[in-house]
């Protein structure tokens, strides 16, 4: 009897290993074919959209970042009427007359100021710059961000008039390479670009369920079909993603991932900032879709489970032979998949990093995410 119940366990632990596995080569195969392929550029000349636009930017604390990122956003390009919104979320440096000096200097620059917190995060002043914004199509992104080239906003925004269908139009927004090479921000590029594989797959197999409020665009109609912010103002962040969770479908949501449409952000300095960062995504993901959690929460296991039973198998010598191939395939194609992803989002420089990373993902939602999910709640975004 004790020996079944030995040989039971240990089949009931390889064969829980191999469902984990091929969940996460089902994931890679269908990221595969779904993800897109580098973007070249498109002739300026079939560029058809001038519609109104308006940058809506949320700052706090922001003076030093606004001096450095903001001519960039007023210096893009582009054929249609335009305005660049930046709220001041009740800042206690110079961020209000940084703004003032740029708006004498600058005709389309509009500056709002919210002195009246009434609830945590930046929603309250998103969703006063959204509704002060002059035109239908929203662009957003944050102070601390730079476009890529002086096409971003033209990029972003054309999608929605390729396709009258479309509302949403989900970007890419990298963490900016230093060439210091430390890990913390080596992590977050890696961490930044599997994200940004995963929502644009499941994007583009007509699943959406998030996007980045550095580089996101939609029509103003979707914020007022869901009543803006109303649902979830009481979670500090989720301004981007909980939007888009609530309004996109496969009907009306497009990606770009042309590289003169990325928006660089700036990377936490420590890990301390990180983690808080990490919490209040994290926070909002509990808000997501019922299905959206559950596909979320199936990878994010599967993944964890792939590593930690890889470990206990050949620590005991369970299916070794078993154990190795089933990794060594998952490993393989990940490598293709990443080879793929990390060329269209300008990250290359992360492939050769790759194993040691997907393993301490596997650390992160093994670990970080639990004890974030049933901890202290985070109430800021600043």
């Amino acid at each position: 009897m004790s020996l079944f119940s030995e040989e039971f366990f240990q089949g009931a632990l390889l064969g829980l290993f191999v469902v984990a596995t091929l969940c996460q080569m089902a994931f890679i195969l269908t990221a595969w074919r779904w993800f897109p392929a580098a973007q070249t550029a498109k002739p300026k000349q079939y560029w058809g959209t001038h519609e109104g636009v308006s940058v809506v930017i949320c700052a706090r604390n922001e003076a030093r970042n606004l001096r450095l990122f903001l001519p960039e956003i007023l210096a893009q390009q582009y054929a249609g009427d335009w305005e660049v919104l930046v709220v001041d979320d009740d800042s206690s440096d110079e961020t209000y007359s940084v703004l003032l000096e740029y708006q004498a200097l600058a005709p389309r620059l509009h500056v709002l100021r919210v002195t009246e917190k009434h609830h945590p995060g930046k929603k309250q002043a998103l969703s006063e710059g959204i509704k002060a914004a002059r035109f239908d199509c929203i662009l957003l992104t944050d102070a601390d961000c730079v476009p890529t080239s002086a096409h971003w906003l033209q990029h972003m925004v054309q999608p929605l008039a390729d396709h009258s269908g479309t509302e949403i139009v989900l970007g890419y927004g990298p963490m900016q390479d230093t060439s210091q090479g430390g890990f913390l921000e080596n992590w977050a590029r890696f961490e930044t670009a599997f994200v940004a594989t995963q929502y644009t797959t499941f994007a583009l197999a007509g699943l959406p369920y998030m996007g980045v409020g550095r580089n996101l665009a939609f029509r103003k109609a979707i914020f007022d079909r869901v009543d803006g912010f109303s649902t979830h103002t009481h979670i500090a962040s989720g301004d981007d993603d909980l939007l888009v969770n609530a309004t996109a479908t496969r009907f009306n949501t497009a990606c770009c991932l042309h590289p003169d449409a990325f928006v660089f952000s700036s990377g936490k300095k420590t890990w301390r900032s990180w983690l808080q960062q990490k919490r209040r995504h994290l926070m909002a993901g509990v808000a997501y879709k019922p299905l959206h959690q559950m596909l979320l929460g199936m990878l994010a296991l599967s993944h964890t489970l792939h590593f930690f039973l890889l470990f206990v198998l050949l620590g005991f010598h369970i299916g070794t032979k078993t154990a190795l191939f089933l990794w060594l395939s998952r490993s393989i194609l990940l490598l293709f998949l990443f080879r793929k992803s990390f060329s269209t989002l300008r990250e290359p420089g992360l492939l050769s990093l790759f194993p040691i990373y997907d393993a301490l993902l596997a650390v992160y939602y093994g670990a970080f995410v639990p004890i974030t999910l049933i901890g202290k709640k985070t109430h800021s975004w600043k």
